[in-house]
């Protein structure tokens, strides 16, 4: 059964080199809030490659979310995040880092460049499932607010 939208179609770019993580991923976001479309892209290189087509056509929206590994292959995640904060058209989207790395280094240049949320990834199923709770937090800021 498709998640029920909640305004429009949200469109996340998922930057993974790792096929199995990319399943777990779409597992989890089958139970998603929002409609959405999920690009995975395998590399460093073809995160800023999408980043830079949008940056050079004009109708090209940004994606509502970045999910980033920081451990990809031709550039490094770290690489792509300070792309997309320089980014004229995307700087501002929000950026979850999905990654094994636990170091401390790791989290505080995630953090420098603005990452939002900062997802280690688990060893167990259950707890890999809370990315869907991250990310529909995240979608739901960028919901305008009602009073």
């Amino acid at each position: 059964m498709n998640p029920k939208p909640a305004g429009e179609r949200v469109q996340i770019l998922l930057a993974e080199d790792n096929a199995p993580d990319v399943v777990l991923i779409r597992e989890a976001f089958k139970g998603l809030k929002r409609a959405y479309d999920l690009v995975v892209v395998q590399d460093g290189e073809k995160a800023m490659d999408f980043i830079e087509r949008i940056d050079q056509q004009q109708l090209v929206p940004c994606p509502s979310l970045l999910l980033l590994d920081l451990n990809l292959p031709r550039r490094s995640g770290t690489e792509v995040l300070q792309r997309l904060r320089q980014s004229p058209k995307c700087c501002g989207i929000p950026v979850v880092i999905l990654t094994s790395s636990d170091a401390p280094r790791d989290r505080a240049s995630a953090n420098h460049l603005g990452a939002d949320c900062y997802f280690r990834k688990p060893s167990d199923l259950a707890e890999f499932m809370k990315i869907r709770e991250v990310v529909d937090a995240l979608l739901d800021s960028l919901l305008p607010k009602h009073e």
